[in-house]
């Protein structure tokens, strides 16, 4: 292990210059435009910005972008992320960038305030700071791109610092002084950071890796052995996992690369605790047939959740249930989706993955392996969640705000009844990427509107889920506040419309009675909402409630 320090520009260079890469086990630029701020603002007060470690490999390294045909020996393994603003701070594309490189530019366009007297000196530029007319903004990479021993580059400066003058900016200093505040945003190519390069083999790295902290944040354990298979199966997490991702995202799954991999040691290996995974489970030779499997299932899973209304997870409470989902597709390919997606939406509704879930997971993989039919498997799996009571009003009386899964069934609820917008077109309500609702984004509206009830109810009656429809957002922008006695007839709002959310009598209820009507909407709701999961259920077996005290403990410990 050596210890060196390099300047930011060296670093820049390197990245540039493909002598340093990036290994495929890493993630992409995750940075937020403010915290490319923060970073160059430390390096101008002079502020340690952190460690970087390399790792000098002595055998080839499959990049996380395509091949050239430069071999780098140095790749980062931590510090990607300030290594990649340096690059963008500096309006220079690292060479391990495989994507548009202008959107981020734009996204992270920092601007040093030469006026600026007190902080803050940098801005993430926003359209009224590329509006101004002076010199005031001055992009960082138009300054760390100047080079002052090259007589034009230091000619460059003071030809900036007298506009900034004739600006009417930098009171009380002349353009001597302007230049050296400038030549201190430029000098920031000249800070050393502190470089570990270490040459152990990848998998000793990857532990390394993961025992490091970047920000009191420690590396999930997916990307550890992530980093082992790269080392085992050269290409596989470039050209196959990272692109179905992509692939998952773009259909509405937004999960995590811990989640997909996690559903893959599911399936190849009934577990998701990876250090309890056989080691030769990481081989190409095994790893291959299980991703197979993994992406079939996946296929299987955003087929059926489209079906019930639900192209992607942005609605679940708690992505981890898609984990075992997607290991009883893998074991019963044929089977019936509606007790699956039964067992899913009381897991969501119990809180069975909230936490530290990887017990639970497991447990519930095992029941899926022992399991000879889907109809075994769920019932052991429903016996897991001990105690499973039908919705009840007061489940519709909650706030709204606090209650995903609330949230959720009132879409899905919505959704079975072909619900239309309330508008004069009526489009189907849904979150469907394709087909009739595309591009449809339904909101979550108040039927008797918050500010048209604030002063005059309880302000928990105005927020339950009970007083929540789901209509598009032109018609929920008209309504606003105004009174539903009114609105309905203004907006000629079908009878039907109501119904197929379970609202009634809207026209003719006035405010003192709004009480009573959220009461019997709560009713109509539950009523609806047990009939819906019964529809699914088909014949499932429910555990057995040993006593109501026990019922009592176990809905407080969900609750909780």
């Amino acid at each position: 292990m050596a210890y060196a320090s390099l300047t930011v520009r060296d670093m820049v260079e390197k990245s540039v210059n493909h002598r340093w890469s990036v290994p495929e086990f890493q993630r992409g630029f995750v940075w937020k435009p403010t915290q490319v701020r923060d970073l160059i603002d430390s390096l101008w007060r002079g502020y340690p910005v952190g460690t970087l470690l390399v790792w000098d490999s002595r055998r080839p390294v499959m990049t996380r972008s395509a091949p050239d045909g430069e071999g780098p020996t140095q790749w980062v393994v931590d510090g990607q992320q300030r290594t990649t603003a340096l690059c963008i701070l500096s309006g220079r594309k690292p060479y391990w960038w495989n994507s548009n490189w202008d959107p981020v530019l734009r996204r992270c366009d920092i601007r040093f305030d030469v006026h600026a007297k007190t902080e803050p000196y940098f801005w993430v530029a926003s359209a009224a700071h590329r509006k101004v007319k002076t010199r005031r903004y001055l992009p960082v990479s138009e300054l760390l791109s100047l080079d002052t021993s090259r007589d034009d580059d230091q000619k460059k400066m003071m030809e900036l610092a007298k506009q900034v003058k004739l600006d009417g900016l930098c009171d009380g200093m002349d353009a001597m002084e302007v230049y050296t505040r400038l030549d201190r945003v430029r000098k920031i190519r000249d800070a050393e950071v502190v470089v570990v390069t270490v040459d152990n083999e990848l998998e000793d790295v990857v532990d390394i890796f993961a025992r490091l902290n970047s920000k009191g944040t420690r590396v999930r354990e997916a990307d550890i052995y992530l980093g082992i298979v790269a080392a085992r199966s050269p290409g596989w997490v470039r050209d196959n996992f990272l692109p179905f991702l992509s692939e998952l995202e773009d259909a509405g799954f937004a999960v995590s690369p811990s989640l997909v991999f996690r559903s893959l040691s599911a399936i190849g290996q009934g577990k998701v605790n990876f250090k309890a995974v056989e080691d030769a489970f990481w081989s190409a030779d095994q790893i291959g047939p299980a991703w197979k499997r993994t992406k079939s299932s996946w296929a299987l899973l955003k087929k059926h959740m489209k079906e019930v209304g639900l192209s992607g997870n942005a609605l679940l409470p708690a992505d981890n249930v898609l984990v075992p989902t997607v290991a009883l597709l893998d074991k019963f390919p044929h089977a019936e989706f509606s007790k699956v997606f039964y067992w899913l939406l009381q897991a969501l509704r119990l809180g069975r993955y909230s936490g530290s879930s990887n017990s639970a997971l497991d447990e519930d993989l095992r029941e899926i392996a022992n399991a000879s039919t889907l109809e075994d498997a769920l019932t052991a799996m429903l016996a897991r969640l001990r105690y499973v009571p039908p919705m009840e009003p007061k489940d519709f009386l909650r706030d709204y705000s606090d209650s995903r899964f609330g949230r959720l069934l009132l879409y899905l609820l919505a959704y079975k009844n072909e619900a239309q917008d309330w508008d004069s077109v009526g489009l189907r309500i849904g979150f469907d990427s394709e087909d009739l609702v595309a591009g449809f984004e339904p909101q979550y509206h108040h039927v008797f509107p918050r500010k048209f009830l604030q002063g005059k109810v309880s302000g928990e009656s105005i927020e339950a889920l009970a007083n929540i429809a789901i209509i598009g957002p032109k018609i929920n922008i008209r309504i606003s506040a105004q009174d539903p006695m009114g609105y309905v007839n203004k907006y000629k709002i079908a009878e039907l419309k109501l119904t197929q959310q379970h609202i009634f009598d809207l026209p003719v209820t006035a405010v003192d009675a709004f009480p009573t009507w959220l009461q019997r909407r709560a009713d109509l709701l539950a009523h609806a909402a047990n009939e819906f999961l019964e529809n699914l259920r088909g014949g499932l077996l429910l555990p057995v409630v040993v006593s109501a005290a026990d019922a009592d403990i176990e809905l407080m410990d969900a609750a909780e």
